[in-house]
């Protein structure tokens, strides 16, 4: 009887102790990371085209703090005469309440010459939460207010106040694989604007990687002669660090 309670007691010990164990085997985040991607298409012959996609991604984090920045770019060219241009800035910052909750500013600049707008420009604050945080799979949530400037491309311009949503997704597949997703619109009284990503980045070698990557933009409304929604599909080589 004696060793069978010492038994459960061990046994007691090690059930309660696996969940902090496991969680002090997972690697800290680390305090800088990025990556750049890379993709181009090109056709010679009868016509002459080009297109180029890049994207810059950055994350720095501090014990309070976490910045997360993202570049855009998409071109266009045929015969030496460009098409369509798409440039697109943002910075969001998520202050940490605690490991679930957080407040964060963002702001944001799209040159989208693509949907008829020379420029788009917001700034927001809110609140944001984590609604999963396992390691190989997270999920957040956000909502807040802010303001919008618009001026499309015949030089109309308007500014309105927007209420902004958004999530984002990370799952990790394997240790070569992993799935991104993200949502985010802003809602203002006289335009509606919806971002919806999703890509696959599979490791190829080392810090480089392909991303399979799909995006579609959607306007509520656009000059005439335009289309609502923008979709972009790419292939791209990236390289992480």
């Amino acid at each position: 009887m004696k060793y069978k309670a010492r038994f459960a007691v061990v046994a007691c010990a090690f059930v309660i102790a696996r969940p902090v164990l496991a969680q002090q085997t997972q690697p800290p985040p680390k305090p800088f990371e990025g990556s750049v991607a890379l993709g181009f298409v090109g056709t010679t012959g009868n016509t002459e085209t080009s297109t180029f996609n890049a994207e810059v991604l950055a994350t720095l984090r501090s014990t309070d703090w976490t910045h997360n920045g993202k570049f855009q770019a998409l071109g266009s060219q045929e015969n030496a005469g460009t098409k369509a241009e798409h440039y697109f800035i943002e910075d969001k910052s998520d202050y940490n309440l605690d490991l679930d909750q957080y407040l964060f500013v963002k702001g944001s600049w799209l040159d989208d010459r693509f949907s008829g707008y020379k420029y788009q420009a917001t700034a927001a604050t809110g609140y944001g939460r984590h609604l999963a945080n396992q390691g190989d799979f997270t999920l957040q949530a956000f909502g807040g207010v802010g303001y919008r400037r618009n001026e499309d491309i015949n030089g109309v311009g308007s500014s309105d106040g927007i209420v902004t949503l958004g999530e984002k997704l990370e799952w990790k597949l394997s240790d070569s694989a992993k799935l991104v997703q993200d949502f985010t619109t802003d809602i203002g009284g006289g335009l509606t604007s919806s971002v919806f990503e999703l890509g696959l980045e599979s490791q190829i070698v080392g810090r480089i990687a392909t991303k399979i990557a799909f995006q579609a933009r959607n306007l509520s409304q656009v000059p005439a002669g335009r289309k609502q929604t923008d979709t972009q599909t790419s292939v791209s080589l990236v390289y992480a660090f």
